[in-house]
């Protein structure tokens, strides 16, 4: 899947957050790259996971949900 770029504004603390993580855990990581694995796994998580809406069956088409 594609990237598609988002803008987002944390505070300063958030920042201090990300670099003191990054300085210990992620050397080398960039602020976008660890911002993005955190959206990325927190997207994964069973309660965000959405089911894509297929529609109907054919089997369950009839006259009565044409519309």
């Amino acid at each position: 899947m594609a990237a598609v770029p988002v803008t987002l504004s944390v505070d300063e603390r958030i920042l201090a957050a990300l670099d003191h993580y990054i300085s210990i855990h992620r050397q080398g990581c960039s602020r976008t790259e660890l911002i993005g694995e955190i959206l990325a796994a927190w997207a994964a998580s069973p309660e965000h996971l959405v089911e894509p809406d297929e529609g109907l069956r054919p089997e369950e088409l009839n006259a009565s949900n044409d519309s």
